[in-house]
């Protein structure tokens, strides 16, 4: 059986494929405000920094209680 929570592993996965998600459509929505369809696809260091963002913000909220 699952133990309830999340390993940090599956933590790590769900960060990156979140940082993706907002990048993507970010990278989509300037190729709409820019009026063309051409939409660009952020990198992996773009990701993975944008992870440590929202990892850092994570970990910094459960640190003041």
């Amino acid at each position: 059986m699952k133990p309830a929570g999340k390993t940090p592993y599956e933590i790590r996965l769900d960060l990156l494929q979140l940082a993706f998600d907002v990048l993507l459509q970010q990278h989509q929505a300037r190729g709409v405000s820019h009026g063309n369809n051409v939409t660009t696809s952020p990198t992996t260091e773009d990701v993975i920094a944008e992870a440590d963002k929202m990892n850092a913000f994570i970990s910094k909220a459960n640190q003041s209680h």
